[in-house]
């Protein structure tokens, strides 16, 4: 069974521009287990959403993305070249099951606080080449709905003010935001 197997997607029809996206994440990390790029997949579809919404994808944006990519474990810098330009020409179509089965596998391998993490990943694009856009804002709130986590923890952060650009992308803590007790 290949990824789209493990991923519940028929292969070859129903979800084409994910399969793009799961072929070249597969041909770039072929020894990584099913559950890590099942995990991958998914926060790159969500990171490209952010990144694209507001109608442009900025060159911040771009070099955040990337170097994003490139703190994936095992991801050679051809890889993330490959993953980049397969996520770029199949984003702005991915169909609403494409983006709704990633939901799913977002909250069936990652706990609450991951899901919190990833968000914040989230935010910290949006906010690569400026203040969130409100369409950027919105996309991320739909996101923080659907994956069930509370923006009132992280809601300084959606604000822009927070130092959303500081922090290391692939830290295990929670960044820096300046003084919310609770984040």
């Amino acid at each position: 069974m290949g990824l789209l197997g493990w991923l519940g997607l028929k292969q070859g029809g129903s979800f084409p521009n994910l399969d793009a996206l799961l072929k070249e994440l597969r041909a770039a990390l072929p020894d990584d287990e099913a559950v890590v790029l099942r995990y991958i997949a998914t926060v790159i579809v969500l990171l490209g959403k952010v990144a694209c919404v507001d109608g442009r994808f900025s060159s911040k944006e771009d070099a955040l993305l990337r170097e994003l990519l490139t703190h994936v474990d095992g991801l050679a810098p051809s890889g993330v070249d490959a993953v980049f330009n397969a996520l770029q020409g199949k984003l702005p179509a991915l169909q609403e099951g494409e983006v709704d089965r990633c939901y799913r596998e977002l909250k069936a391998l990652c706990n609450a606080r991951e899901r919190v993490e990833v968000v914040r990943l989230l935010i910290r694009l949006a906010a690569a080449d400026g203040a969130p856009t409100p369409a950027e804002r919105a996309e991320i709130t739909s996101i923080a709905e659907e994956l069930g986590v509370p923006l009132a923890e992280i809601e300084p952060d959606l604000s822009g003010q927070a130092g959303v650009q500081s922090g290391s992308p692939t830290s295990d803590g929670h960044p820096e935001t300046g003084g919310d007790p609770q984040g």
